[in-house]
């Protein structure tokens, strides 16, 4: 999926790589507030058959309609925006679309730092191992050197 950039649009998000679990702005200054709009609601869904479609009540900050949105699928996040009467910016027909990554899970990163601590562990022992092994030889060659 080619990236998407909407600035000249007047849309974007707070974060560049959004993944599931994190809460983004989505911020809007375009065709809507442009033509005078007061109110805009964000319509988002996500993927291609705009899965658990939501409208959100943006609200004005410094000349510049803003929502928080909890990530909630990996795919791709949907968004339109509509004013109260009825007019439509849904970027002519392509909609605004932005990439999600999942997160990690936390089964995932436990599972990381078991393999890094069963790491250590055999770390650990091949030194003990060696250590046992140099004081053997060690012993060895001076029982060696007593006896000669």
């Amino acid at each position: 999926m080619k990236k998407a950039v909407y600035a000249e649009n007047g849309v974007a998000l707070s974060k560049a790589n959004p993944k599931v679990g994190e809460t983004v702005r989505l911020m809007y200054n375009g065709l809507l507030k442009n033509c005078g709009a007061c109110e805009v609601k964000a319509h988002t869904g996500y993927n291609e058959t705009w899965e658990e479609p939501e409208y959100i009540d943006m609200t004005l900050e410094n000349d510049t309609f803003v929502a928080d949105i909890l990530i909630k699928k990996a795919g791709t996040l949907n968004c339109a925006f509509v004013d109260p009467i009825g007019n439509w910016d849904n970027n002519s027909g392509a909609n605004y679309t932005f990439k999600i990554t999942k997160s990690r899970k936390i089964s995932e990163k436990k599972a990381d730092n078991k393999e890094e601590t069963v790491k250590e562990s055999k770390a650990k022992a091949r030194t003990k191992k060696t250590k046992a092994e140099t004081d053997a030889f060690r012993k060895r060659a001076s029982t060696k050197k007593a006896t000669a």
